[in-house]
């Protein structure tokens, strides 16, 4: 893993990369030397190209997107790490921040916007069409998905469980502090899926349901917290005599400039567009399009740690409220969105849009891609903006240390959603969840083994496994 993919996993590990003499020019500073040459024609060509090669979403593409737009006439390498940074601390799909940001920093406003929409419409569009084309075919060809997709589902719940070990367990040292936040998050979301989960194992159906919180009021309970925790330190900081105000506090963002002005500039046409978007649902009374999208608005910003962590938040958002069945988010939407390249959550997101749309299918899926490519766009180049002093915030230092175990938390409770999802489409087919569980289990578990001992993209198996368990439920049907 190179450097600048480390920085997309270690907010604090890049921090130390970054000292004031070393990191890059932020808009608005009066030297910038090479000056980028990259035109907003030049920069969506090479978005698009991300946008179609780069699957696995997230940290993934993070050395794709350095390939890319890291170079002589491009961004500079310490440029990119400072991106990479805002990426990972502010809300929404990372390849897309880092696309606007890219953009931001090549001059234009346009620029930022041709790369952040360029990067996610491969794969959101991709995802639609094949959601379309299976409800052409009828309930034959949905079954089919589904049996496939307990395969996927596995790759996916080694991908939930590498992240969570990421996090919790840097360079093999548990790190208790953030353990206790998952577990506490976990038990908060998922303990009755839990409990679920153990009923199908000793053959017993169990009717204790304790209260969960969903994801949204999970993420803003934790958020609260954090701020009160935040300000309390604040206050000690600035009672202390060594210190008369918490780290960072005199620190100030980039003076004025051009740079800053195209910033600016960019926050509000991403901003415009997302109204634009939330405008249109008036203009289809009725729909229920107003109300989705407020959904997907605060789904998006709320959503830190990826598409991975995304897959979490939308399950509390649209399966937890009722909005969508779990067998087809889980059976169609994810193992689809999964299997194309590009941000994961543009394209979960824009499933969910097209199933919940009906008829309307493609309108609720053109909306709900605006508003996640806007939004998080919006958050992360208005973060750029006034970075310097952002980075150093004891508050977002704080959301970016604590807000991952928690995100941690709520990603347990959905890869045990997924199990029983797994449980429920094999139960089509004739197969116990006492079998289904291990084999699902067993499948995640060996993706590391397959990986260290064979070259093999990660496409190439989800779709063995993926053929699979076609097969093997086929034939047990």
């Amino acid at each position: 893993m190179t450097p600048t993919a480390r920085a997309g996993i270690s907010v604090s590990g890049s921090r130390r990369m970054m000292r004031p003499a070393e990191d890059g020019n932020l808009p608005g500073e009066p030297e910038r030397d090479p000056a980028p040459t990259v035109t907003a024609r030049q920069h969506l060509g090479l978005m698009l190209k991300v946008g179609v090669i780069g699957f696995g979403g997230g940290s993934a593409l993070i050395p794709v997107m350095e390939k890319e737009i890291v170079g002589p006439g491009r961004l500079s390498e310490n440029e990119f790490v400072q991106d990479t940074v805002i990426a990972n601390i502010t809300p929404g799909a990372l390849p897309v921040k880092l696309a606007a940001l890219a953009g931001v920093r090549f001059g234009r406003s346009r620029t930022a916007l041709a790369g952040a929409f360029a990067v996610a419409i491969p794969g959101a569009v991709g995802t639609v069409a094949f959601l379309a084309l299976f409800a052409q075919l009828g309930p034959g060809a949905i079954r089919s998905v589904e049996f496939a997709s307990l395969g996927i589902t596995a790759f996916i719940i080694y991908l939930l469980a590498h992240y969570v070990g990421k996090v919790l367990l840097p360079n093999g040292k548990v790190q208790r502090s953030a353990v206790i936040i998952a577990a506490l998050a976990f038990l908060a979301s998922g303990a009755g899926d839990a409990i679920e989960l153990a009923g199908v194992m000793v053959g017993l159906s169990f009717e204790l349901r304790p209260p969960e919180l969903t994801a949204l009021g999970l993420v803003l309970v934790s958020l609260a917290a954090i701020s009160v925790a935040s300000m309390i330190q604040y206050f000690s900081a600035r009672r202390s005599p060594r210190s008369d105000a918490a780290p960072g506090a005199n620190r100030t963002g980039p003076p004025p400039g051009n740079g800053a002005a195209a910033a600016v500039r960019t926050v509000l046409l991403f901003s415009s567009l997302a109204g634009l978007a939330v405008a249109a649902g008036l203009l289809i009374p009725g729909s229920g399009l107003v109300g989705f999208q407020a959904l997907v608005l605060t789904s998006t910003l709320t959503s830190f740690g990826g598409g991975e962590a995304y897959v979490g938040v939308a399950d509390g958002f649209f399966v937890a409220s009722g909005l969508i069945e779990s067998t087809v988010f889980y059976g169609q939407i994810v193992p689809v969105a999964n299997a194309l390249p590009g941000p994961i959550l543009v394209k979960v997101a824009a499933g969910t849009a097209f199933v919940l749309g009906g008829s309307l299918g493609w309108v609720f899926a053109a909306v709900a891609f605006i508003l996640t490519v806007a939004s998080c766009s919006a958050v992360a180049v208005g973060v750029l903006s006034g970075y310097d002093r952002a980075r150093n915030s004891l508050l977002i230092r704080n959301i970016s240390t604590f807000i991952l175990p928690v995100i941690c938390g709520l990603l347990a409770s959905t890869a045990l959603s997924m199990l029983l999802s797994n449980v429920r489409i094999a139960g089509e087919a004739g197969v116990p969840g006492l079998i289904t569980v291990p084999v699902s289990v067993l499948l995640a578990a060996a993706v590391p083994t397959i990986r260290r001992r064979v070259r093999i993209p990660d496409i190439a198996l989800i779709v063995i496994f993926a053929g699979l368990t076609l097969l093997g439920l086929t034939l047990a049907a």
